[in-house]
């Protein structure tokens, strides 16, 4: 496709709304070699002008029984989508993905009835999710991720009950979480980023029993976390960092033994960090810093034998620093500032090999720095500032 776009026509072929519809129709052509009269040869002759040729070729489409695949991701396209799209009505996947299309995402979108992907990310379109879009029946991927969309989340968007994967972010949006989105129960990625929405996460999520990744970070959301978030098991990303979110942490998260990344930070969660969490025989990274979290650290941490990354800063955790916590040998960075910790460095932080980063500033720890860091190679970063007792 791309070398198509680059040599056999010239730049000016995609400025003019008509003709950029014309390139995509050429695309089209060029991937699907259909049976009967293509457009490429219709194309080649040069008495017929451009509509009669699409029309021409339209007409061939029509006597085709099988499904189209348009994939024009990662080009140099610009123009607006138009809406004259619609007519390829067989389309069961589209993706424009990474191109510089520009306007709003055309009303009659809905009539492409068999589409099963719609991919429209990174471009700069704009304006509002058209309702319309509730009618994508058969749709399993929607990704409009890195645009300019903005206005709310239609709450039709709960119909869209094939749904696999819904990915809006970031855009400028607004609004609260429809509840709606709790009816998508085959959805198993959920990512709204980096938008401006707000109120609280409906407790509808609960329902998305299939989830592997909820990504709702960067937005204004207020509220609890919901009780049920990750009751069947099967959650391995929750993020829903620098969001405004209150209250303890769900028992199911707790028990939630699928998770391998957590980052709650930024919020003003509280609990005591010793109780609110469990064993996470998958975790590689987490992130609870910025919170209300008190209590000792607890040797478990140690038993997170994936675990690369420990960030807790800027909490209320007291207490010494379990040395049982080098079990988890594959930690490259961990970050206890800004906290209340007493005591002294383990000697056993000698034995990681990979750590990158070591961040305990900020903190009441005693003692002498022990040799054993000096075996550290890969260490980068060792901040130990205002712990004054540190000799």
């Amino acid at each position: 496709m791309t070398s198509l776009a680059t040599k056999s026509l010239p730049n000016q072929f995609v400025s003019f709304p008509i003709l950029s519809f014309s390139f995509i129709i050429i695309g089209l052509a060029a991937v699907f070699p259909f049976t009967s009269t293509t457009f490429a040869s219709y194309a080649t002759t040069k008495e017929v002008p451009e509509a009669a040729v699409l029309l021409k070729w339209k007409a061939s489409l029509d006597n085709q029984s099988q499904s189209l695949l348009l994939d024009l991701f990662n080009n140099s396209l610009y123009g607006t989508i138009l809406s004259h799209i619609v007519s390829l009505w067989r389309l069961t996947y589209l993706r424009l993905s990474a191109n510089h299309f520009s306007g709003s995402i055309p009303s009659q979108i809905g009539q492409l009835i068999n589409l099963r992907t719609l991919g429209m990310a990174r471009n700069q379109i704009a304006g509002s999710i058209p309702q319309e879009i509730e009618s994508l029946s058969s749709l399993n991927v929607l990704s409009l991720h890195e645009n300019l969309l903005s206005g709310h989340i239609p709450s039709t968007i709960g119909n869209l009950t094939k749904l696999e994967m819904l990915a809006l972010s970031p855009n400028p949006l607004y609004g609260s979480i429809p509840m709606e989105i709790g009816n998508l129960v085959y959805l198993r990625r959920l990512v709204i980023r980096e938008t401006q929405l707000t109120g609280s996460i409906p407790p509808t999520l609960s329902n998305l029993t299939r989830m592997t990744l909820l990504s709702i970070g960067q937005n204004k959301l207020t509220g609890h976390l919901p009780e049920n978030l990750c009751f069947s098991g099967v959650l391995e990303w929750l993020v829903v960092d620098n969001n405004k979110l209150t209250g303890n942490i769900p028992k199911s998260i707790k028990t939630c033994s699928s998770l391998s990344r957590i980052r709650l930070d930024g919020n003003q969660l509280f609990g005591n960090i010793s109780e609110e969490f469990g064993m996470y025989p998958n975790l590689v990274y987490i992130d609870l810093s910025r919170n209300n979290f008190y209590g000792e650290l607890s040797q478990q941490w140690g038993k997170c034998h994936k675990l690369t990354s420990l960030r807790m800063s800027i909490n209320n955790i007291y207490g010494e620093i379990p040395p049982g916590l080098v079990e988890a040998t594959r930690l490259s960075r961990i970050d206890l500032s800004s906290n209340h910790l007493v005591g002294e460095i383990p000697v056993e932080f000698g034995t990681f090999v990979s750590l990158f980063e070591h961040n305990l500033y900020d903190n009441q720890l005693s003692g002498h720095i022990p040799q054993e860091l000096g075996h550290l190679t890969n260490l980068e970063i060792l901040n130990l500032a205002t712990s004054q007792q540190i000799i």
